[in-house]
């Protein structure tokens, strides 16, 4: 057990697995959940992810060791201030949210203004779902999945001790980063593949959709994530991300150079344009082995080892 009684502001898909993970792995005595409808609240507790859940976000956070802000990134900084004066002394709050600079300056912010003795460690669990409810928190993959730490100078380090022993006790693999280079690493990582995705269907004809395959299926994955949520995850990103975008656009058309090239055969420079076109994939090819290839083999072999379990 890591701590007596933690509080989940949001019962959605993330604070619905948290909260399921939390009760099934002994991180927490008992779990309290804050939700915004008594429909939500009835989800929760029938699928195991609270003790008992509330519409009271003040009581519920009132005798939480820890408060975890399992909100939209636009509505964190307001669940931050509304819960803070409820909050005991020592108690530790972190949060979800995929951006973190605005969040964190802003919460540390509101704890000096409010001369709060709770503690703020910013925390991003690197994983999720175009889905969204609690209905589909059971898709929601926390076991071996990334988990982002942000402290400042101004963080508590027995508070970050124990954010991070929260997060690992779920499974979860945490790195501790800056919250400045935690957004320049995932507005790469993440920020600009949710727009890349979009992007890509954008450019679709009737047709070219009508006839597509697998590829195009998987490519454009992310194109089914919610709107709202990731117009407020960019906008809260937008240097990092627009910095990404300036240099994966000089990719783009770098490649169209060497394709313009290969579409005039017999011109000295097309053979030339086919190997640096070669090189661009196969170079693409070897980092992607090196990273996901021996992960999904084994994710691979897992699965084929329970059908054959399943068999038996």
């Amino acid at each position: 057990m890591i701590f007596y009684r933690v509080c989940i502001v949001g019962l959605g898909l993330m604070g619905g697995a948290i909260g399921m993970a939390a009760r099934r792995r002994g991180s927490a005595s008992r779990v309290i959940g804050v939700a915004d409808s008594r429909e939500t609240i009835e989800k929760a507790i029938a699928k195991g992810a609270v003790d008992d859940a509330t519409l009271d976000m003040r009581a519920a956070v009132a005798d939480a060791d820890m408060v975890i802000l399992c909100v939209p990134v636009r509505s964190i900084i307001a669940a931050a201030q509304a819960v803070l004066p409820a909050c005991r002394e020592g108690t530790i709050i972190t949060d979800i949210g995929s951006s973190k600079s605005l969040i964190v300056r802003d919460v540390e912010q509101l704890i000096l203004k409010q001369k709060s003795k709770a503690h703020f460690v910013g925390s991003h669990p690197i994983t999720g779902s175009e889905k969204k409810g609690i209905e589909a928190s059971e898709t929601i993959q926390l076991e071996g999945a990334n988990c982002v730490i942000t402290p400042t100078p101004h963080t508590d380090n027995e508070s970050y001790r124990k954010v991070d022993e929260f997060w690992k006790s779920l499974g979860l693999k945490t790195a501790r980063l800056s919250p400045e280079e935690h957004d320049a690493v995932l507005a790469r990582s993440s920020h600009v593949p949710h727009l890349l995705s979009p992007a890509l269907v954008t450019i679709q004809t009737e047709k070219s959709l009508d006839l597509s395959g697998p590829g195009l299926r998987d490519m454009s994955r992310l194109a089914g994530s919610d709107p709202t949520m990731w117009t407020d995850i960019i906008d809260q990103n937008a240097v990092e991300v627009g910095k990404a975008l300036k240099d994966l656009g000089q990719e783009l058309i770098t490649l169209a150079q060497e394709i313009d090239q290969l579409s005039r055969p017999g011109t000295p420079g097309a053979e030339a344009a086919r190997e640096r076109v070669f090189r661009f994939l196969a170079d693409a090819r070897q980092r992607y082995d090196k990273r996901y290839a021996a992960a999904i083999k084994k994710e691979d072999d897992e699965a084929a080892q329970d059908a054959l379990l399943d068999e038996i």
